[in-house]
């Protein structure tokens, strides 16, 4: 053993100074994970791929033959790519000699006299706004009223309430049963005479 290897003379004088008897006695475990059934059948289909691949026999196959298949076009196609030909055609053969020379002319609107007024009158409102000044304002003390009913007013709405008061506590019990005469006076001698006189 060389100098680095050697363990140091302190730990081996700590070593030398335990008792085996005081030391406990520790029961090792070995663990051996056993793959799941999952993973056993999972590796057993891909060994089995392994083997079909392997085994492959090439002369096995069969020569297929491929069909090209060629789609023609229906009246509808044929018609939209005729009308583009011929709009290309015409297109191609165009001649520029044909066409006429055309000056632009540039019109200018005039605002009307509405539109200047109303312009001009937006123009001294902003500018009177700007020029304001907000010396020229006066103070202006704000009264806030609230008026108050007069004593009358006072009363009146205090009747009112007692009245109230005294129609919905009113006790019908309390009234007395009252008859009822009806009475039919005759007429006097006077009056019998006076309807005479009238009626000759």
């Amino acid at each position: 053993m060389t100098d680095t290897a050697k363990p140091p003379k302190q730990l081996l004088a700590e070593i030398g100074k335990v008792d085996p008897n005081k030391m406990k006695h520790v029961q090792t475990n070995e663990e051996n994970s056993l793959p799941s059934a999952e993973d056993v059948a999972q590796e057993k289909s891909h060994l089995k791929h392994l083997e079909g691949i392997t085994q492959f026999e090439p002369n096995a196959l069969q020569h297929a033959n491929t069909k090209e298949r060629v789609v023609l076009p229906d009246t509808t196609t044929i018609a939209q790519e005729k009308t583009e030909t011929e709009l290309r055609e015409r297109i191609g053969n165009f001649d520029k000699n044909n066409l006429k020379h055309t000056q632009p002319q540039e019109k200018v609107v005039l605002p009307t006299g509405e539109d200047v007024q109303q312009e001009k009158t937006e123009v001294e409102l902003r500018k009177s706004i700007g020029e304001f000044d907000k010396n020229n304002l006066k103070h202006q003390q704000v009264d806030e009223k609230n008026p108050l009913p007069s004593t009358e007013a006072i009363e009146a709405e205090k009747k009112e309430e007692e009245f109230k008061h005294s129609i919905e506590g009113f006790n019908r019990k309390s009234l007395k049963k009252a008859e009822t005469d009806v009475k039919n006076p005759l007429p006097t001698k006077e009056v019998i005479q006076q309807e005479k006189k009238a009626a000759k």
